[in-house]
């Protein structure tokens, strides 16, 4: 029976004395706020900012989910305080991936990593016949308790595996970060040259590549000659893609959404589509491919001489397929090349002078990076990691290395003083908000003379780096005070590299920007004007590389969880690389793999056990028993596959 509105019922819900009432209540009523916690047996917990915690009730977890930020009321039940969620200020599953399961043919999801939540979601019959049990999808959660007073609902927005897949762990990985698992569909292509611009038949000289065994998108190709002077005159020949690809064409915009092609261990997606990368444009052996090349005479000192610079466009065809490994094999050992050809063992032997060359000159002029192991996975035919090779830089990748910043160097010079834009790669040494924390830690190690002018400035971070090129300690301390590498479009320093300008062109068929900057190159080429690139570009660039590290680093983890997984209890050698108050991060010197030692595996005695982060150094009874750099012996303790955790313990 339908209750009549009365001026009795009316005056109760306008009235303003009630209104006060309940307010005056709703503020008196303690209050508290922050991120929901679960327990596997069905409570949880409210994780508060200044570290407190309130038991949530199960029957009111039913309608927050893990991670959660809410508010809600505190209620006390004798001696002990609950919480009850009231108000979802974030939620944690807006976007998730999840396992599709079918219950009395109703379609949940279960969110990874959460196995006690089920979430209904509402699809069409086409796409429910096409799922099984067990696929994980990608979805947006539709509907929460706590924001619409209805259940938990979802909508799936993409497929991403099937659950058995070998290559589950990389789908995911990219799908979290919303990076493609395929490369973009094949096109017909046909060459697009301007009718301004004229190709060079290079096709008789002697280009050769060197690159990885398996590599099918080869992008550089190398040519070299030495006069009676003791000059190099060295050729780089860059793949042409952009003779191809039309601006701002459908396929100009994938790869400017792509930026990069994405390198994973053991996955690869690339930029371009495969018969682009691989095929069309690659400098693949023997086939006549068209290049922009750069022309340029380097002194016996190292030194280049800018004046000798010319950019042209070319055919060329590459005259041999060289890998890494045989060149170093043929340099280093003087191991027989496949190839007979005197004319390639001798361009090589070039090469590799120049290489130590340009090596000195830009210790002395500029910096170098520091020579660090690199660690190759190897898998078998089922995508597990059966072994990870301890690898130094090769003596052929420091030849390429050099090659190309020679090419990048002379393009940045030819932008810098012809067009006064493009896009650069800039770094702008210590970030700003830490230069007192550099001069209080340079003037630990009595060094003096920096201080924030100079610090900020070119020649001051440049200075700073040669002084301390030998304090492999403090070189490694000041390493969490940089600042991140970034685009422009404005020419600006690179700190890091020691120029006072740097712009690649040498990777278009993997990178974006260096596509952009082919089309800059053909306008100089041709004279005719070419606008900015739009900070646009600048913006989808940096967000997609930052994307592209946290799922390689997501990727690493899985895959070291999974390759220590069965070596519990085992020792390994390994290196202090940081510190915190709760343990120590250290990296397994033999394959990589980062492991956390948590105080209590440190040292038995926590009281005994000081952590100074500040200092990089761990005391016990006072006295310093480890510091930053330290090689330990760690042991595997325990591996937390839900949050990719490898938990150590220090082997006295």
């Amino acid at each position: 029976m339908p209750i009549t509105p009365t001026s009795d019922n009316i005056m109760l819900q306008d009235n303003p004395l009630l209104a006060q009432l309940k307010q005056k209540f709703h503020s008196q009523t303690p209050r508290a706020e922050g991120v929901v916690k679960a327990h596997e047996k069905g409570y949880g917990f409210l994780e508060t900012d200044n570290k407190k915690s309130y038991f949530i009730a199960a029957n009111k977890m039913k309608k927050v989910i893990e991670g959660d930020k809410v508010s809600g009321i505190l209620v006390q039940n004798g001696d002990k305080t609950a919480f009850e969620p009231e108000t979802l200020l974030e939620s944690a599953f807006e976007i998730f991936l999840g396992q599709v399961h079918f219950n009395n043919q109703i379609m949940e999801i279960t969110p990874e990593n959460a196995a006690k939540l089920s979430i209904k979601c509402k699809v069409s019959h086409d796409v429910k016949q096409q799922l099984k049990d067990g696929d994980w999808v990608k979805a947006r959660l539709t509907s929460h308790p706590l924001k619409d007073n209805n259940p938990f609902f979802a909508e799936i927005t993409h497929f991403i595996s099937e659950h058995h897949a070998i290559d589950l762990i990389w789908l995911l990985a990219l799908a979290r970060y919303n990076l493609d698992s395929l490369a973009p569909a094949d096109i017909d292509a046909n060459l697009q040259d301007d009718s301004h611009l004229s190709r060079l038949d290079l096709t008789n000289t002697f280009f050769f590549t060197i690159d990885g065994k398996d590599t099918h998108d080869m992008d550089d190709a190398l040519s070299i000659d030495k006069d009676e002077q003791g000059n190099y005159h060295l050729t780089v020949a860059i793949a042409d893609p952009s003779c191809y690809i039309d601006e701002d064409s459908k396929l100009d915009n994938i790869a400017c959404q792509r930026s990069f092609s994405t390198y994973l261990p053991g996955f690869t997606v690339p930029m371009l589509p495969t018969s682009f990368a691989n095929e069309l444009c690659s400098l693949k052996e023997n086939q006549k491919r068209p290049a922009l090349i750069c022309k340029v005479t380097i002194s016996q000192q190292g030194d280049i001489v800018y004046d000798s610079v010319q950019f042209q466009l070319a055919w060329i065809i590459s005259k041999a397929k060289l890998s890494y490994d045989d060149v170093s094999d043929f340099i280093d050992n003087n191991e027989p090349l496949l190839s007979n050809d005197g004319q390639l063992s001798q361009q090589l032997h070039w090469l590799s002078e120049l290489a130590n060359s340009r090596t000195n000159w830009r210790n002395d002029h500029a910096l170098l990076f520091k020579n660090n192991h690199e660690y190759r996975f190897i898998f078998d035919d089922n995508k597990q990691l059966i072994a990870v090779n301890k690898e130094l830089k090769q003596t052929a990748h420091k030849m390429v290395e050099e090659a190309m910043v020679v090419a990048n160097q002379v393009f940045s010079h030819q932008l810098k003083t012809n067009l006064g834009f493009g896009i650069f790669n800039i770094h702008l040494g210590f970030d700003s908000k830490y230069y007192d924390s550099v001069i209080k830690l340079l003037a630990e190690n009595k060094i003096e003379g920096f201080d924030k002018e100079r610090l900020s400035s070119f020649d001051g971070y440049k200075d700073l780096r040669h002084l301390i090129e030998n304090n492999e300690l403090l070189e490694y301390r000041l390493r969490r005070f940089q600042s991140q590498t970034d685009f422009s479009i404005e020419p600006n320093a690179h700190f890091a590299l020691g120029f006072d300008a740097y712009a690649t062109w040498t990777s278009p068929i993997r990178k974006y920007g260096d596509l952009f900057n082919h089309r800059l190159i053909k306008a100089m080429l041709t004279k005719q004007t070419h606008t900015k690139p739009d900070e646009q570009i600048l913006s989808i660039m940096n967000e997609r590389r930052k994307a592209i590290k946290l799922a390689e680093r997501e990727v690493n983890n899985k895959l070291y969880c999974q390759f220590l997984s069965d070596k519990i209890g085992q020792s390994f050698e390994a290196q202090i690389i940081n510190l915190n108050r709760g343990g120590i991060k250290a990296r397994l010197t033999d394959n990589g793999a980062v492991v956390f030692i948590p105080a209590s595996l440190i040292h038995a005695v926590r009281t005994e056990l000081t952590l100074l982060p500040e200092d990089g150094q761990i005391k016990i009874k006072d006295e310093l028993k480890y510091q930053l750099l330290d090689t330990i012996t760690v042991t595997i303790n325990e591996i937390k596959a839900e949050n990719l955790t490898i938990i150590g313990k220090i082997t006295h």
